[in-house]
């Protein structure tokens, strides 16, 4: 292999490797992610089961919390985007959360694909690296 080559390998193996630790970073994002829809659907769940007068906590963002009597076990109110919110029924919320919770899913199990075909290409790289090193310090 020539040195040039050797060059053009290794600019590979370094390309690679950084689409690799990218790969690695999206997915620990959409696993929290994974994790909250799952406490979301949890949280819905646990709605339904209270019942009315109850006290509960309300979220008011960044760790500030409100406590309040519950009106209604049985609806949420979502934010649809553009500042839309939409009442929607605790089945309906958890359908919705399940929903996204399965199109999360499949993106991770599409990057854990995308990941061992990288570390697998970097493992071929890695190897013909090597050889050809070694071949040249016996030069």
């Amino acid at each position: 292999m020539t040195a040039e080559e050797m060059q053009q390998k290794y600019a590979e193996y370094q390309m690679l490797t950084s689409q690799v630790k990218q790969l690695v970073e999206q997915m620990q994002a959409l696993e929290h992610q994974t994790r909250e829809l799952e406490m979301l659907i949890e949280g819905v769940e646990e709605l339904g089961k209270s019942s009315k007068g109850t006290e509960v906590l309300a979220a008011l963002g960044g760790g500030l919390y409100v406590k309040t009597k519950l009106e209604k076990n049985n609806e949420v109110i979502i934010n649809s985007g553009a500042k839309v919110m939409t009442t929607k029924t605790t089945d309906e919320a958890k359908a919705l959360l399940s929903e996204q919770l399965g199109e999360v899913k499949k993106i991770i199990a599409s990057m854990q694909q995308g990941f061992q075909e990288g570390v697998s290409r970097i493992a071929v790289v890695e190897a013909e690296l090597r050889k050809a090193q070694n071949k040249a310090a016996k030069k």
